[in-house]
């Protein structure tokens, strides 16, 4: 049996430049659509998909752990080049079964006139379907970790677009708020205000609330605790922007803005702290 299964390997070996080439008549239109939109080169394809024929051949009668290694390290590095060249997860994956379509193919004639034993059959399968079976594994983990970094940046750049914290002169910054504001923002707020705060050494911060749609009790109090944090670390903070049906709507339902410093607009509280703004 084991001269089978060498034989077998051997011959992976031999005809692995065919089968490589073989593989690409299975491709789907989408696949080669992608392919094309990357810089990847068939060469390098061709060269990739080569060189695992050859493992799957080795494994039938070299030591099986080493080949198990070399397989995890080069499906390691073809789907980092995968993710980096901006070709899907699904139509990688689904190479993966083109390897053992094509290396069975290889041995049709020789199956079907019983030339190998049945056992024999079921150990090619034994040692090769773990190793395919191995680079789906690595190829799903580093997609799904490519898409998590991919995720938490876009996070990133959209917290940074939603707490713009944006120095105007020394120690002086204004933070824009625009929208509603709900628990979840106005910690987001507190946080990267305190975090801004520290890292530009602020002084003052003016928080310009003009583009928030609706001001009730809930959001004054999320105001206030934003406020209250920073004049703990020593950040003189202003509201600015209160416009005037906002201002007779927090008046009407009876909330407090006496524990908060404001003032009408940004100008006005420029010039309050010595920043002259001048007219367009």
């Amino acid at each position: 049996m084991k001269e089978e299964l060498k034989y077998i390997g051997n011959r992976i070996i031999e005809f692995r430049h065919e089968l490589t080439l073989e593989i690409e008549n299975y491709e789907q239109d989408s696949y080669e659509s992608s392919i094309n939109q990357s810089d990847l080169t068939r060469e390098q394809i061709r060269e990739w998909r080569s060189y695992f024929f050859q493992l799957l051949g080795e494994s039938l009668f070299e030591n099986y752990e080493e080949v198990k290694e070399k397989v995890t390290n080069w499906a390691n590095e073809i789907g980092e080049k995968a993710v980096e060249k901006g070709v899907p997860l699904n139509e990688t994956i689904a190479t993966m079964g083109y390897y053992r379509t094509l290396i069975w193919k290889t041995f049709d004639e020789e199956l079907q006139e019983n030339q190998f034993a049945a056992i024999t059959v079921l150990d090619v399968n034994k040692f090769i379907n773990p190793l395919l079976d191995q680079v789906i594994f690595q190829f799903s983990q580093i997609y799904i970790r490519h898409n998590n970094e991919a995720y938490e940046k876009a996070q990133d750049k959209l917290t940074q677009l939603s707490v713009p914290v944006v120095p105007i002169a020394d120690r002086v910054a204004v933070l824009p708020v625009i929208g509603e504001l709900d628990p979840d923002r106005a910690q987001l707020i507190m946080e990267k205000s305190l975090e801004k705060s520290a890292k530009y050494q602020l002084q003052y911060l003016l928080i310009d609330i003009s583009g928030v749609p609706e001001i009730d009790a809930t959001v004054a109090h999320f105001l206030f605790q934003v406020s209250h944090s920073l004049e703990l670390v020593g950040v003189d903070t202003t509201l600015t922007g209160i416009r005037p049906e906002i201002a007779r709507s927090v008046v009407e339902r009876g909330v407090n803005f006496t524990q908060v410093k404001t003032r009408a607009n940004l100008k006005q509280a420029l010039n309050e702290i010595g920043i002259t703004v001048e007219k367009a």
